[in-house]
């Protein structure tokens, strides 16, 4: 087929076929930004639970690896490909059948005619059923995290007993079910529900409509190719980080600090902040979000669009 003739002609796989390459796509997606992004998220999730600990992202990282060295930026890997394999595999899925149920709900022929309403609403319901499986593997990735912190600012208190960090995501994920049971896995789900649905309505809809804008007359979006998928991809992420970061603090110091039991979810945490903190602290750290975003998103979706082309290239060809 003609490049001039793939916008004309375009037909969308069957929704069978588009969830489950989406959910191969993704999860190579996820493993890959996340190996690439994981020491930048570590800084984040340190500077939004401990703003008075540090003056910025560098600080950050130098007192980190001061104290830990460089694995210390990796603290937290391996859930966090975990989890991004997981929760982008669910993501992508969901998002691709989602957006099949809003084509036809609508009367839309392709999901190349979708408008930017039609792809929000496809992926705040993908944020919404994501939560579910991400939620716990998120809560084990932050506590590994942040325990840095916690250890140096409770060390009085803590000294005398090893920080759960050192036992790796196994340990930390027995010493919840030991400590809260199945429930203490779901710490944080109300705040990551609030981070998510708006969030993904936000990253989805700026993701397609940069592929919108960028592709050539008589192409569709997927003939973007690399540099474009990275270009949208890292729009798509600044977009969701400055819309959701307050959000975003919210829910790290929820999973982080339940296990001191000094939370009491969503709202009074939110409140919390804001009364002892100011609104400044809710935004710590969201420049330092920005490189993140560009590294994180972009890398994904060119691991994800050039996976899911390979897997669709008979009707991509």
């Amino acid at each position: 087929m003609k490049k001039r003739d793939r916008a004309e002609n375009y037909k969308d796989p069957d929704t069978a076929r588009k969830a489950w390459t989406n959910f191969v796509a993704g999860s190579v997606g996820g493993a890959g930004s996340t190996s690439l992004s994981h020491p930048l998220d570590s800084v984040k999730v340190k500077m939004q639970t401990f703003p008075q600990l540090y003056n910025g992202g560098l600080h950050c990282m130098k007192e980190v690896m001061q104290k830990d060295g460089i694995r210390g930026l990796y603290r937290g890997l391996t859930p966090g490909v975990i989890l991004s394999m997981t929760e982008a595999s669910i993501r992508y899925m969901t998002y691709g059948i989602c957006q099949d149920i809003v084509r036809k709900a609508l009367s839309v022929e392709t999901s190349e005619k979708m408008t930017l309403l039609h792809n929000a609403l496809a992926g705040g319901l993908t944020g919404f059923l994501a939560t579910f499986a991400s939620c716990p593997i998120e809560l084990v990735k932050c506590r590994m995290q942040g325990m840095l912190g916690i250890t140096a600012a409770k060390r009085a208190a803590l000294e005398s007993e090893r920080p759960i960090a050192m036992r790796g995501p196994a340990g930390v994920l027995v010493h919840v079910l030991r400590t809260d049971g199945l429930r203490g896995l779901y710490h944080g789900f109300s705040s990551n529900i609030a981070r998510n649905t708006p969030g993904e309505m936000v990253f989805f809809a700026t993701y397609e409509q940069c592929r919108f804008f960028i592709k050539r007359p008589g192409q569709v979006k997927d003939d973007i190719g690399p540099l474009g998928s990275f270009f949208c991809g890292s729009c798509a992420g600044i977009a969701y980080w400055v819309s959701i970061y307050p959000l975003d603090s919210v829910k790290s110091r929820v999973q982080i600090l339940s296990s001191e039991g000094k939370v009491q979810g969503l709202w009074h945490t939110f409140w919390s902040i804001l009364r002892a903190e100011g609104v400044k602290k809710l935004y710590h750290g969201v420049g330092y979000s920005i490189p993140r975003a560009i590294i994180g998103s972009g890398s994904h979706f060119v691991f994800y669009d050039t996976t899911r082309k390979i897997l669709l290239r008979d009707l991509t060809s």
